[in-house]
């Protein structure tokens, strides 16, 4: 597993090269703000319409796998054919509809910000039929286990941002990434394809004839629903930030995206080698051994996503000053720190909450989810519009509190029927929450004494890294250094 993380690591340090590089050309300007929009409206488009499918794809390929290999391989083609047409589609939609679609994420912005960030729509609107074919492409090679090439063809996009923001920034301004995004984006998606035909048996044939895709989107249609709900979490971020001033969409997003990057390279490989043997175990009812990788995964995630925090907790300031020269001011810095900062307590819920969450996909719970995530949005809504005298830091403070009933709700679920949850659980929390809020109070009331700042968040991490959560420590490094069967 570690080498899974290490590609994951090259991927996910090539986006915040990019990042970092963007924001230093560019600034927390305008074209930046826009080109955050239409990246979050791509996003939400494809997540919302390719779970119509691929939510519960690898446990339902997985059980088709078992018991004939040939329907599997149908599966496969029959998807790929499937997912070509819904994304066409999709693609015209986009193009079409264009400026109402950037109205619904942005209510306050103006004319002139609407047609902009229409444009940069429909140019990467073609990004829909790539990422579709990758995702079920990249699906079927991990319910295999060839999951390295699924983690190293992400480098691509980032990797081509990088040349084209050097190379062609100047002349066509943020255009040129826009363009690069296209291009990598189907790179991304042919290499995944050849590695694919390489490795797996597929069978074309047509779609509205196979029962097991109707058998598929049956079993996702309530797991859909829940996750579309929980997608508007988007939108709802986008309308707050589009009534705040100009750059407060690139300052928002830039901490997130920083803190998300990092949450990446520890926990996607991790969680997803969970899902994927979670299916497994479900099948042969062999819940101890579930029960085992759960509590590794968590100790894992949390451990590492910890790890790599600290460091630049206490150097955030004065690594991205030098990091994003002057096209940004000492306050938007500080600004990005304290989002930063504060967004950490969403990220190590989340940390928590994934596991659980993967399990109950593979349990196929799906109206459960629906449940949750309809009363996850209904909270977010709630403690957005009570916390709006905050301003930009509403957001963090309303992530993090819905975040919380969302854990618990999912904790309780897979608890109640497998019975995973012990005092060995609580522990690991409670050790890992109390250091979290100890972390962030010494930085923020040490926010602007440099030396205070790194002499007590260096004592609390060897405090909690050598004596407390040494034995923690130990059996995640054990755990990610397995290699588990992964090709």
């Amino acid at each position: 597993m570690i080498l899974l993380s290490i590609l994951n690591l090259i991927s996910t340090l090539c986006s915040l090269i990019f990042q970092i590089l963007l924001v230093r050309v560019f600034g927390a300007h305008l074209e930046t703000d826009i080109y955050y929009l239409a990246i979050t409206i791509i996003q939400f488009i494809s997540i919302v319409f390719s779970g119509f499918i691929m939510d519960l794809y690898i446990p339902v390929y997985n059980e088709i796998k078992v018991k004939n290999e040939k329907k599997a391989s149908e599966l496969v083609g029959g998807l790929i054919l499937l997912m070509s047409i819904i994304s066409v589609i999709l693609f015209f939609l986009l193009i079409v509809f264009s400026s109402y679609i950037v109205k619904a994420f942005a209510t306050g912005f103006n004319s002139e910000k609407i047609k902009f960030a229409s444009k940069i729509i429909s140019t990467l609107a073609v990004t829909i039929i790539f990422t579709f074919l990758r995702e079920i492409i990249n699906a079927t090679l991990q319910a295999n286990l060839f999951i390295y090439i699924t983690y190293l063809t992400p480098s691509i996009v980032p990797l081509m941002n990088t040349l084209f923001l050097l190379g062609f920034a100047s002349k066509y301004g943020i255009m040129g990434i826009i363009y690069a995004t296209v291009l990598s984006s189907f790179l991304s998606f042919l290499v995944s394809f050849l590695y694919l035909r390489k490795k797996i048996d597929i069978k074309f044939t047509n779609p509205f004839k196979n029962p097991n895709i109707f058998y598929l989107f049956k079993q996702n249609l309530p797991i859909r629903a829940g996750n579309i709900i929980y997608q508007f979490i988007g939108p709802l971020t986008t309308n707050v930030l589009s009534y705040l001033p100009t750059g407060y969409i690139t300052l928002y997003n830039y901490s997130n995206r920083i803190l998300n990057i990092l949450f990446q390279i520890i926990n996607l490989p991790i969680t997803q080698v969970l899902y994927i043997k979670s299916t497994d175990f479900l099948y042969t009812k062999n819940i101890e051994k579930l029960k085992n990788i759960l509590l590794l995964t968590l100790r894992s995630t949390t451990i590492f996503f910890i790890i790599i925090i600290v460091p630049i907790i206490i150097l955030f300031e004065k690594i991205f000053t030098i990091l994003l020269g002057s096209k940004i001011t000492s306050k938007e810095i500080v600004i990005i720190n304290y989002l930063f900062l504060s967004l950490i307590p969403f990220f190590i819920t989340i940390s928590f909450e994934t596991p659980f969450t993967k399990i109950t996909m593979a349990m196929k719970r799906g109206i459960k989810i629906f449940q949750i995530n309809i009363l996850f949005i209904i909270i977010y809504t709630f403690f957005l519009l009570l916390f709006k005298f905050l301003n930009i830091y509403a957001i963090p403070a309303a992530l993090f509190l819905a975040q919380i009933t969302n854990t618990l709700a999912y904790i309780r679920t897979v608890n109640r029927d497998l019975h995973l949850i012990d005092f060995e659980f609580i522990k690991m929390v409670i050790k890992f929450s109390l250091f979290i809020v100890f972390l962030i109070i010494i930085n923020l009331i040490f926010h602007n004494n440099f030396i205070y700042k790194l002499f007590l968040t260096s004592f609390l991490f060897f405090l909690w890294s050598l004596i407390i959560a040494k034995e923690d420590i130990i059996l995640a490094i054990n755990f990610i250094r397995k290699k588990g069967g992964i090709r």
